[in-house]
């Protein structure tokens, strides 16, 4: 597939099938909504309230200190779910655009059936990543720290060049690894592999087409969170607009007032999010499971195995193997269990 079709059919995905692919990924991103306005929102809020209310010139550095721990908590807590349900919403994207490739149509129950099996892996792999990530993180800044306590003005310069520095390292290292393994959720609902295996499976599949991968990728990435602001801003605009008509003085009436806009541009930003996130997440996973389908193509002839399935299932033929599968796997429920519809190849 050229990056043309890659990116056609991403969005086409919501036209192919809206009904049951919004519906999860609405149900995903409202529970996502809530967990964030909880944690990030009003924790990270709260925090803030305390500082500004309770801070003296003898407390101030515990109190940065609190307030700044209970932030990073709270984000921290929020991108673990948030990486969580988007990871379950690529697994089952995944199975609508894979299905989709051999004509098939399938309601919300047929995709949820076909995906749920996997829906614990899913979670596994992301908070495997998660805790990874949580744990070089920790390690790295904890030892700038010591070497900042104890290495003198010394330790100070060289810790303030390694945060430097590793912040760029961070991002490259990032980047290199999600690229990498950017296909274990497809292929952990796909394929059915363990974990491992899966990891081995997208290193293996992506290795030779990483820049490709790459600039695929970032590229919805980027017109996805341009598309997105397009539809956020507003509100906080709108937001900003109403607290100017009920508060006319602005911040200047204390930290009460202060709390109050946060939470208030708060909610509304995360609504307006979780509605944008909705769509943007449909089409970034759909994205992400043609890159999939395009590499087996590319190194494995897929195209060939999925013609002939849709060849076979033309003629009459029950019981097909599921053609995503590796050999050897035990078939999938043919087309008729799951009762989709079934068109023209995709």
């Amino acid at each position: 597939m050229t990056l043309g079709t890659i990116l056609g059919a991403s969005f086409r995905v919501l036209r192919r099938n809206p009904r049951p692919v919004v519906g999860i990924s609405l149900i995903i991103h409202v529970v996502l909504a809530v967990i964030s306005l909880v944690t990030s929102g009003f924790l990270a809020v709260n925090a803030l309230t305390s500082y500004f209310n309770d801070v003296t010139a003898n407390n101030v550095s515990s109190s940065t200190i609190t307030t700044l721990l209970l932030a990073f908590v709270a984000s921290f807590t929020s991108a673990i779910f948030t990486f969580g349900g988007d990871t379950i919403l690529l697994g089952i994207i995944t199975v609508e655009v894979a299905r989709g490739t051999v004509g098939e149509k399938l309601p919300l129950a047929a995709l949820w059936n076909r995906a749920r099996g996997r829906i614990a892996v899913l979670i596994g792999w992301a908070a495997l990543v998660m805790a990874v990530v949580l744990v070089v993180i920790t390690v790295y800044l904890g030892a700038i720290v010591l070497l900042m306590a104890f290495g003198g003005g010394a330790g100070i310069a060289i810790g303030a060049v390694l945060i430097f520095v590793g912040l760029f390292g961070f991002i490259a290292l990032g980047i290199w690894f999600a690229t990498k393994l950017s296909l274990v959720p497809s292929i952990l609902v796909l394929e059915r592999p363990t974990l491992g295996a899966a990891i081995r499976r997208s290193w293996s599949l992506v290795r030779g087409y990483f820049w490709r991968t790459f600039g695929i990728e970032i590229l919805v990435a980027v017109i996805l969170a341009i598309a997105s602001q397009i539809v956020v801003e507003p509100f906080s605009l709108i937001a900003l607009f109403i607290f100017g008509i009920g508060n006319p003085s602005g911040l200047a009436t204390g930290s009460a007032a202060f709390a109050s806009f946060t939470q208030t541009t708060q909610v509304v930003s995360v609504i307006a999010g979780a509605l944008a996130a909705t769509i943007t997440a449909v089409i970034s996973s759909a994205a992400t499971a043609l890159i999939y389908i395009d590499l087996r193509m590319r190194k494995e002839g897929l195209d060939l195995t999925l013609s002939r399935f849709v060849d076979a299932r033309q003629a009459g033929s029950a019981d097909l193997p599921d053609p995503y599968a590796p050999t050897g796997t035990p078939t999938l429920p043919s087309p008729a269990a799951s009762s989709p519809s079934t068109s023209a190849p995709a």
